[in-house]
């Protein structure tokens, strides 16, 4: 089972990114009602599904796991 963080991460990237619900629903191929109980949790979240959501936004599931906001505008330096 995916964890509430991980699920807060999904819509978190998904607004960075300027996605809307609607258009992951369309990408996933499933309703927007759906994709919304995805997000919030009402509904089971695989792992497959999960790389699904990861291939749409870019990034890998564990990227996702892995998500820390708090990080995006940090330089590397060296």
């Amino acid at each position: 089972m995916i964890d509430p963080q991980t699920r807060h991460n999904i819509r978190k990237i998904r607004e960075i990114k300027g996605y809307s619900q609607d258009y992951m629903a369309i990408e996933l191929e499933v309703s927007s009602k759906s994709y919304s109980r995805i997000e919030c949790g009402k509904t089971g979240l695989s792992i497959s599904r999960l790389k699904n959501i990861a291939e749409i936004l870019g990034l890998s599931a564990g990227e996702i796991i892995d998500f820390d906001s708090k990080n995006i505008f940090l330089k590397k330096n060296g």
